[in-house]
């Protein structure tokens, strides 16, 4: 079954944003390999996300940037799910 964003929110922590994305489950190895491979290439850093259990956290550049940082995300999580099913299977 493909992993979707079940809900998000913003955290703040040490002047830093922080976006948290409740996934659907907890991805395995290959997922965040995948997620990671595609985030490379997108115009927010992804360096510093982690994934621990099925919280994906994000910086958030700026509040502004909400919208984007989500559309970005959920274009990442369809591509690491369509890797997976076509290298996994």
């Amino acid at each position: 079954m493909p992993i979707t964003v079940r809900g998000y929110g913003v955290d703040e922590r040490n002047a830093q944003l922080l976006e948290i994305f409740t996934l659907s489950e907890v991805p395995d190895l290959a997922w965040i390999h995948f997620f990671r491979e595609r985030s490379a290439y997108s115009q927010f850093d992804y360096t510093t996300a982690t994934i621990r259990g099925n919280l994906l956290q994000v910086n958030l550049p700026e509040r502004g940037e909400l919208a984007r940082l989500v559309e970005s995300v959920e274009g990442l999580i369809h591509a690491a799910n369509l890797d997976h099913q076509f290298h996994t299977a």
